[in-house]
Formats: C-alpha cells, sequence, structure tokens
C-alpha cells in the first residue's frame, strides 16, 4: 500500500495497514528549503521551487505528502490587497483589510489567471507528475470565513455577527462562490486532497451556535460540491464545534492539542478522518524521543492520520521531524 492509497482510504473510512504520516498544513523548514535548493520568499512565486519547498521533507525526511502552497495570502493577493511577502522565515501575509462593505467585494470570470493562482495550479500539476504516483499532493485554499477576516478584518466579521448578520452572509455567498470554483481548479490540476484552512472559524473565536448558523452551511455547500477529499483544518479549541463539523460532509478534520481528542472521536469516527495533532511546540522545542512519544499517544488516541498541529516552525530541527515520521511508520507494535 503506497502513500496515495493509504491516505486516500483513510479519507473514505476503509482499513489501511497503518496510519499515514502526512502534512496537511505547512511542513517546511530553512534547512529542508537549502537542502533542495530553495527557500522563501522566492518558492511563493515560482511554481518549481515551491515543489521543490512543499516535497522537501517527503524527500529529505520521509513524509507521506507533498504539500502546496505555504501561506493564506494567494486568494486575497489576487483580489488586489497588499501583500507583505515575508522572509526566510516568515510567511506572506496581508497588510490590511481590503474591503469595508460586501458589495465591494467582487471578482471577474478571469480572477484565477490573476495574481498568485497560476503559480500555485501549476505547481499541483509538476508535483502530481513529479511524485503523484505513489506520494498524495495536497494542496490548501482559505475557507470563506477566514478569507472575508483577511478582506474585512476579523473584528468586522464579528461586529456583523451580531449587528448586521445580512452583511456577514452576503461576504460568506461571495466567499464561498470563489473557494468553490478555487476547490475546483486545484482537483482538476491534479491535487489528490484540497485543505480548507479556517483559522478564524476557532472556537477560540466564535462560539459553536456561530459556526454553526454562519459557517457550517458553507462547508457543507463547498463539501458537497465535489466528489473529491475536500478536508479541513481549524487551529485552536474546536472541541464543541465538532458536533456541527461531523454533519458538513468533509472528508477529514485536521486538529491541534486544545481539541479534546475523545469528544473528536465521538463525534467524527466514522464520519470524518481525525488528522492530527502532534504539538508544534514540541516539534520545535522538544527532543526527538518527546515527539516520538506524543505522535504515538496521538495513535494510540485514535488519529487516523498523523500530522503536525498546525504548520511548522521554519526552525524546527530535522530531527524531530523524523521521530514523528517514524513513529506512524512503526505503529503501536
Amino acid at each position: 500500500m503506497n502513500g496515495v492509497d493509504r491516505f486516500l482510504r483513510v479519507l473514505k473510512q476503509q482499513p489501511v495497514d497503518r496510519a499515514p504520516v502526512v502534512g496537511v498544513t505547512s511542513v517546511v523548514t530553512v534547512d529542508l528549503m537549502r537542502q533542495m535548493g530553495t527557500r522563501w520568499p522566492d518558492a511563493h512565486h515560482d511554481p518549481e521551487q515551491m515543489v521543490r519547498a512543499g516535497a522537501a521533507a517527503h524527500v529529505v525526511c520521509g513524509l507521506e505528502s507533498v504539500k502546496v502552497p505555504f501561506d493564506m495570502a494567494v486568494e486575497t493577493g489576487a483580489l488586489g490587497a497588499e501583500i507583505d511577502y515575508g522572509t526566510d522565515t516568515a510567511l506572506p501575509k496581508i497588510r490590511a483589510p481590503l474591503f469595508a462593505t460586501p458589495d465591494e467585494f467582487v471578482f471577474e470570470e478571469d480572477l484565477l489567471a490573476r495574481g498568485r493562482f497560476p503559480v500555485v495550479l501549476e505547481a499541483i500539476r509538476i508535483a502530481r507528475r513529479q511524485y503523484g504516483d505513489t506520494v498524495p499532493v495536497i494542496s490548501s485554499v482559505l475557507g470563506p470565513f477566514t478569507i472575508s477576516g483577511c478582506l474585512f478584518g476579523v473584528e468586522t466579521l464579528l461586529i456583523w455577527m451580531i449587528e448586521e448578520p445580512e452583511k456577514l452572509q452576503a461576504a460568506m455567498a461571495t466567499a464561498t462562490r470563489l473557494v468553490a470554483r478555487y476547490i475546483r481548479e486545484q482537483f482538476n490540476a491534479g491535487s489528490h486532497v484540497v485543505q480548507m484552512g479556517e483559522p478564524t472559524a476557532s472556537g477560540d473565536l466564535i462560539s459553536p451556535t456561530q459556526y454553526l448558523d454562519y459557517v457550517a452551511p458553507h462547508h457543507h455547500e463547498l463539501a458537497a460540491g465535489t466528489d473529491l477529499p475536500l478536508i479541513t483544518h481549524i487551529c485552536g479549541n474546536i472541541t464543541r464545534h465538532l458536533p456541527h463539523l461531523a454533519l458538513t460532509g468533509l472528508r477529514g478534520v485536521s486538529f491541534d492539542v486544545k481539541t479534546d481528542i475523545q469528544a473528536a472521536r465521538t463525534h467524527l469516527k466514522g464520519k470524518a478522518a481525525l488528522i492530527g495533532y502532534v504539538p508544534t511546540s514540541l516539534l520545535l522545542d522538544g527532543s526527538p524521543a518527546e515527539v516520538g512519544a506524543a505522535a504515538r499517544q496521538c495513535l494510540r488516541e485514535g488519529v487516523d492520520a498523523l500530522n503536525a498541529g498546525c504548520a511548522v516552525a521554519p526552525d524546527t530541527p530535522l530531527d524531530n521531524i523524523r521521530a514523528m515520521i517514524a513513529a506512524a511508520r512503526e505503529g503501536l507494535a
């Protein structure tokens, strides 16, 4: 069973020989990029370099996936936002919200030909040709709530949610149309799995009821719009969101250590794959023995695919990444 078979079977709720160890979020470090002859921010603009960076953890350490892109500014940059493209250790980010009202949020039919969209889509094609026979190619989009937070400001979204919910709904409707198109094009380019990043929908920012009322319907619409594996990653404590996430139809949920694993098993098992949740702080500052122990604990507690709890820090030691991978390959025998 190769890496593609293993991860896709996990996302279909089918049996596998062992849990895969993947990177649905960014597993890119300065050392990995150096060994692959690339660097940030160059890799954000060049598809060949993007693939080298996204495949580095697989080539150098044996991670069972290739992941592109790495940052959360592709969509907003193409819409016209001013982007700080970061450094060799810092990812691109939007400098300031772009819009004040939902009626400003419009996009043309050729949007996916603008900005860095073509770079990402070409990187997916290259990754599929180079690695996709045996290693899953995972790509990512921003979820509609997170895109809206970038474009209007998170504080504005939270105010709208309470005082002017019709504005939030209008923004979310447009964002969902954009996300659906981008998901479709990523799958057409060759992604095996698309990960929808929704950090702004964290339980640290919105309540379960707010997730249910304002975000979950759009997640359900996006999941229903494709037969291919769409998963999500949401940072922070999403324990109370889990009953609602279980009904969206998303194939997998990636979470971090703040989320209660027992609750995740209760609500998600049989409905969505549990993906996580080796702490990134431990990957950065712990020893390989500590990382291995944490990874085995994740497996014992029932994760279907082993993954860092979020994007790894750019100065994470490679021996710690290798320890996480070794734990999955050794299993619990």
